[in-house]
């Protein structure tokens, strides 16, 4: 008790470097716990559920395993798991992600709306408020969550209560379901979300009746294995059951490729179309960890930086304690009281601010960041940085002062630390973080700043995508309507846009290997686009352009196989049709394009052009005045969907949401490089406080003896310029590592440019000088005689 005291009147008499110090370890504290926290959260999705482990994803892909896959499956990959012992359980279920509901007069947009079973309910262990969940094989029932119950029907029982299903994904006009139940909100660490768990049977029962002989991507597909079961065997199983049915002979690409993908990675490293979630495997969530302990690092080095600056001061008490009979462990125990106070004070301040700045967080860096105070990480870690403050200042004292200096070295100031490579190497690893963070935050930004400006092939700006979902009336009418105003320049249909998951197409009727990605669009989309064609074969008379247009790179491909367009149409023509297919009429050959995005290299693609039909889902409008444009839209919408909100985005903002990942990067890593400066520049100025304070009797004599002002300074300096050199000499190799790794991520890349590494390098230098001389000119600029009246 007596030290506690003592140890609490010290930290209110030393009121300046308490607050130093406890603010550098907030700093470094709460960085640390969101990076890590968060990262921990990322790890752990799905992992709540009780048989996580035996949980896979089942994707059936046209071509090959080879091709780009969709998180959707085949419905027959669900007929074969009852011919396979190993699984356990099956489930096959849809994902509308936004749906129109109406209840009583009101129609609704919803999101979230699942089409489920019963065995999605044992499987995803859904737990029920209210209602029995068998409940869910009868026709036209529905589950809600219970946010969605609170929120339209209030503390009022919803049982009994009727919901029209007015519009799916693809499907409209289910008609009345009826509320059985109520259940628990989805898990926040789940892959997916529902607010609503609509019935297979009665309105959608002939819909997936007919799933086991269709080549359609409409359902998701998990298996339950047995503990035991190999994922790639039960693929190989499913391969053969579709090998042996009739669906292989069907119209559409013969060769499917099956694989099992386990739930416990799908939310961080599958990157599917048709995800049911957004998940993080784009972001590199891998470079959190290493970011939090390099900032979580430099806030310690400072700590006990500052420490040992104060522990300096205070030698002489330690030795007069060390004189009298104290011994090593009482004293160590002393301080540990002191660094054990200013720890907990900083946590507890820390887990306060993150609270506090939790929604800043998540809208800056668009990241779902919560602390579960449930779940052991967060204590784990709290204790971890607890128990490395305390042996970081143990070792120390223990070693560092009280080993090597007898209590009579210590009483007369003879234990000096300006020289020791202990503190130069504190500062070598601070400057070293200091340029790793900056030069990797600048290539970054370079990065991107390079894949956002890149020449597309086609033009971005000024283009509003319109999502038609009513096709009641014929959108050729309201395009035309569109294109009366002067705002706008041009309208285009497509049923998929720029980034959107695109058909497959499989090449092997052409002469060559490989499936080209293909969307359905009319004429008028590459004029409003302004994608550029290499050759034209449109028809000047044409009334409407019916055929397909590839990129150059499938047809530089085919021109290798046949030399010239009239071999390959007649190459083309001699292919036997399946039933349901037509041969390709070549109407063009467009500049190649970045489809997705600069993560991938440009491959075959093509447009089938045509009019009407699903191609005006995304209806693309490039308006030439912005304002004014919208509002063309918007009284043009109005005059033709009268009852209907316009659903709209601008085509620029979508291609920039493929870079989301990098953006987020980019933004932590500037964030989070500015706090390691910020404490970075914190600890360089303890050690040069503590050198200048060892020095201070040196630059007496030496003023004494004529030396001024300017040779003082650049001869203080001149020390932490050499171990800036040091520094920036040992990262300079590290940071060019990292750097070329993360780049390996892109197709398409920016150079690793020297003057990153010159500029971090200065900026570091820059950071230690004026620090440094602050310090130097303070010490430089006393009376001799102060120094010196005690020798």
């Amino acid at each position: 008790m007596y030290n506690l005291k003592i140890t609490i009147r010290r930290l209110f008499k030393d009121k300046a470097f308490s607050l130093i110090n406890i603010f550098g370890l907030v700093i470094g504290i709460s960085s640390f716990l969101i990076l890590f926290i968060h990262v921990s959260n990322e790890k752990s999705f799905d992992k709540h559920f009780s048989n996580h482990s035996t949980i896979y994803r089942v994707t059936s892909v046209p071509g090959g395993l080879d091709n780009a896959a969709w998180a959707r499956s085949m419905g027959i990959v669900y007929a074969a798991s009852a011919e396979i012992p190993e699984v356990e359980l099956a489930t096959q279920f849809s994902h509308c992600g936004e749906g129109t509901i109406k209840m009583g007069e009101t129609s609704i947009s919803q999101k979230d709306i699942m089409s489920v079973d019963e065995a999605f309910m044992e499987l995803f262990e859904v737990v029920p408020v209210v209602g029995d969940l068998s409940e869910i094989s009868k026709p036209n029932t529905v589950f809600v969550t219970e946010d969605f119950a609170r929120k339209y029907y209030g503390n009022l029982n919803p049982v009994g209560q009727a919901i029209k299903i007015e519009a799916l994904q693809y499907t409209r006009d289910l008609g009345d379901y009826e509320i059985r139940g109520v259940v628990e909100n989805t898990h926040p660490k789940t892959h997916f979300k529902y607010e609503l768990l609509i019935s297979q049977k009665g309105g959608l029962q002939e819909r997936f009746a007919s799933l086991p002989d269709r080549k359609i991507q409409w359902t998701y597909n998990y298996f339950k294995l047995q503990k035991d079961a190999d994922p790639k065997l039960i693929a190989d199983k499913v391969t053969t059951f579709y090998n042996s049915s009739s669906l292989k002979t069907t119209p559409g690409p013969q060769e499917y490729g099956f694989a099992l993908f386990p739930m416990d990675d799908i939310h961080l490293k599958s990157d599917y179309r048709f995800e049911l979630r957004e998940s993080s495997s784009k972001i590199n969530i891998g470079l959190f960890i290493p970011i939090s302990f390099v900032i979580l690092a430099i806030s310690l080095l400072n700590f006990t930086n500052l420490s040992i600056a104060k522990l300096i001061k205070r030698s002489k008490e330690l030795g007069l304690k060390k004189s009298i009979g104290a011994t090593k462990l009482q004293l160590v125990r002393q301080v540990l009281m002191e660094v054990f106070l200013v720890c907990m004070t900083a946590i507890g301040i820390s887990l306060l601010a993150i609270e506090s700045l939790k929604p800043m967080i998540n809208r800056l860096f668009e990241i779902e960041f919560a602390i579960y105070f449930s779940e052991p990480v967060v204590y784990l870690t709290i204790i971890g940085v607890l128990i490395t403050c305390l042996l970081l200042t143990a070792f120390f004292v223990a070693v560092f002062l009280l080993a090597r200096s007898s209590a009579i070295d210590i009483l007369a100031g003879r234990n000096n630390f300006s020289g020791s490579y202990v503190l130069k190497s504190l500062l070598v690893v601070q400057v070293t973080i200091v340029i790793i963070l900056v030069s990797g935050a600048l290539l970054v930004n370079k990065q991107i700043s390079f894949v956002l400006n890149k020449p597309l092939g086609f033009d971005k700006e000024n283009v509003v995508v319109l999502y038609l979902k009513d096709f009641s009336k014929d959108p050729a009418v309201f395009a035309r309507e569109l294109e009366k105003q002067s705002q706008v320049v041009s309208v285009g249909m497509t049923a998929q846009h720029f980034g959107y998951p695109a058909q497959g197409m499989d090449l092997e009727g052409l002469g060559i290997e490989g499936t080209a990605e293909f969307v359905f669009a009319n004429y008028d989309y590459l004029k409003t686009m302004n994608i550029k064609l290499v050759h034209n074969w449109v028809k000047p008379d044409a009334d409407t352009v019916r055929g397909m247009v590839i990129n150059n790179h499938l047809y530089e491909r085919l021109m290798e196989k046949h030399g010239s367009m009239d071999n390959l149409i007649a190459y083309s023509n001699a292919q036997p049709l399946e039933l349901g297919e037509t041969r390709i009429n070549f109407v063009g050959v467009a500049e190649d394009f970045n489809y997705s995005s600069a993560h991938q290299s440009i491959g075959d693609f093509a447009f089938w052009l045509d009019e009407g039909g699903s191609r005006a889902r995304f209806t693309h409008v490039r308006i030439n005045n912005l304002h004014a444009g919208m509002e063309a839209i918007k009284n043009t919408w109005n005059e033709y969907y009268p009852n209907q909100e316009p659903d709209y985005f601008f085509i620029d903002e979508k291609i920039a949401q493929q870079y989301k990942a990098e953006t987020i990067l980019s933004r932590i890593l500037f964030a989070f490089s500015t706090i390691g400066v910020l404490i970075s520049i914190i600890g360089i100025s303890a050690l040069a406080l503590f050198i200048s304070q060892q020095r201070t009797k040196e630059i007496g004599i030496r003023k004494v003896n004529g030396a001024t002002v300017s040779e003082i300074l650049g001869l203080l300096n001149q020390s932490f310029v050499k171990w800036v050199l040091i520094a920036f000499v040992i990262a300079t190799p590290l940071s060019f590592y990292a750097m070329s790794k993360w780049l390996e991520n892109f197709a398409y890349k920016t150079n690793v440019s020297w003057w990153i590494f010159a500029l971090a390098g200065i900026m570091a230098l820059g950071i230690a000088l004026l620090t440094v001389s602050w310090h130097s000119w303070r010490a430089a600029t006393r009376n001799p005689v102060e120094a010196l009246r005690y020798e």
